[in-house]
């Protein structure tokens, strides 16, 4: 509406400006003074405020783009003694967001940018739900101690996935300053479309909830406290070099925090002969201590954790028949660290980083393997059946004589002591369909978890648990 009057605006100027002549005779100055002698000039004063009050697409230097994605699921779940849907969450595997991307071109070799993700978190999500909280969101709700759902005001609305500025040489690469995603450990590339139902991660579908027992009792370990937490590279805030691409090869690099977050990742894409593959390897070491415990933790004095990992991928996909196998290897080793001050314990100064949230941790290990087909048989856009098989051991054990502590969770259940080793199972297949057309994707797929811990002798040896099923259908709609 106002672009319109805008344009209008414009138009009555120009008319204005030229009604003192017509077919090449100038008019008698009266015509002009009957408009009002400076009109012209007025009006065109202002046009300028309103252009300068309007919103438009980015200034008139910087493009803005905004995009994002809306991701809804559905999660059927049983435990072994009970089964439930939930209806509506939000799917951390790849969560609701919105972006505003800028660039602008500074010379024929040079640009610059800025980019902004800001990803919902107002409503339950399918990491944080579990059998004892039905709407999984931020805050106290097990046991009964607070409800989401007295009101219809959230306490928070989002979160800065990314905040960063950038600039770009052609023949140099790009380098990034802000809140992004670290370069280190690589993770499953997904060739066969199929993220959304299968992620690399094992526990965002499912991490909130109880391992149960035998007996039906809720043990104080989630599964996602015997799983990999990371399944990709911290997001920090950095600085970040990516360089251009060299014969299908990329080169990444960032440092993070005060120095103490640094990694980098080589990766692949090319295609030969119908083969499509996609490869990556990376390495991250942390030193950061998210949360300083107590004085004296930030210098260089004092004690220093350290979590070393790595981690690889390989994916192909042979382009004509759609068939495609893909998946990943990491692994994260944890280090306490030695105290030149006797008054700094090293349990005070964890990095919080791959899960290293107590001390004497074991090492993590991570591998999944992914296989189908994906095909255009519908015209519709890609179909995708698929299969996989993983496997995660280490996560949430301690190296300690004692073994780790899991206190019992709020309002009921059993607490687990002496954990000296985990290992967690999954297998699973399903189904994506993408709508080109709508640029959008739905999926149904099924995940069945197995968990093997292992205690101390004094703590009872092997600990017996249910298997846990979970199916989630869902939708995503980009913009």
């Amino acid at each position: 509406m106002i672009g319109g009057l805008l344009k209008s605006a414009s138009r009555l100027a120009l008319v204005a400006g030229a009604g003192i002549i017509v077919g090449g005779v100038a008019m008698p100055s009266a015509k002009a003074a009957d408009l009002g002698g400076d009109c012209c000039a007025d009006l065109e004063e202002r046009v300028a405020e309103l252009e300068a009050t309007t919103a438009r697409k980015g200034n008139r230097k910087m493009s803005l783009t905004v995009t994002g994605q809306v991701h809804r699921t559905i999660i059927w779940y049983d435990d072994g003694h009970f089964s439930k849907a939930y209806y509506g969450l939000d799917s951390t595997n790849s969560s609701s967001r919105f972006s505003f991307l800028g660039s602008a071109k500074v010379t024929p070799s040079m640009s610059m940018g800025f980019e902004i993700v800001i990803e919902i978190e107002a409503g339950g999500t399918s990491s944080k739900v579990s059998q004892l909280d039905e709407d999984g969101k931020v805050g106290a709700q097990i046991g009964g101690t607070a409800s989401f759902n007295a009101g219809n005001v959230d306490a928070y609305f989002g979160d800065a996935r990314r905040a960063t500025v950038w600039i770009d040489f052609k023949d140099i690469g790009k380098f990034t300053l802000g809140r992004q995603e670290s370069a280190g450990v690589v993770t499953t590339i997904d060739l066969g479309g199929i993220g959304l139902a299968a992620s690399s991660s094992f526990i965002l579908l499912n991490g909130s909830f109880l391992i149960r027992g035998p007996a039906g009792e809720f043990y104080g370990i989630s599964w996602g406290a015997i799983g990999d937490p990371a399944a990709a590279q911290g997001r920090t805030e950095l600085l970040r070099y990516d360089s251009p691409a060299w014969a299908g090869f990329i080169l990444s690099a960032s440092i993070a925090e005060a120095g103490d977050y640094w990694g980098a990742m080589l990766r692949y894409a090319g295609e030969f002969s119908g083969v499509r593959i996609a490869a990556g390897i990376g390495y991250e070491n942390v030193k950061d201590k998210q949360t300083p415990l107590v004085a004296n933790t930030f210098y260089d004095g004092a004690a220093r954790p350290e979590n070393k990992a790595w981690g690889g991928s390989l994916a192909l996909m042979h382009v004509p028949s759609g068939l495609f196998i893909q998946g990943h290897y990491n692994k994260v080793t944890y280090d306490d660290g030695t105290p030149t001050d006797a008054a700094v314990a090293c349990g005070t100064c964890t990095t919080g980083y791959w899960g290293h949230s107590t001390t004497a941790k074991e090492d993590g290990v991570t591998w999944l393997v992914q296989g189908g087909i994906s095909k255009n048989w519908f015209g519709l856009g890609n179909t995708a059946l698929y299969g996989e098989y993983g496997k995660e051991t280490g996560f949430g054990a301690s190296t300690a004589a004692a073994g780790r502590t899991f206190a019992a969770p709020a309002g009921a259940g059993t607490g687990v002591v002496g954990v000296i080793d985990t290992e967690m199972t999954i297998y699973g297949l399903g189904i994506t369909q993408n709508i080109d057309a709508a640029a959008s994707q739905i999926y149904l797929g099924y995940r069945h978890f197995e968990a093997d811990i292992t205690r101390t002798p004094a703590a009872g040896g092997k600990l017996s648990t249910e298997d846990l099923h979970v199916i989630v259908g869902g939708a995503v709609v980009r913009f």
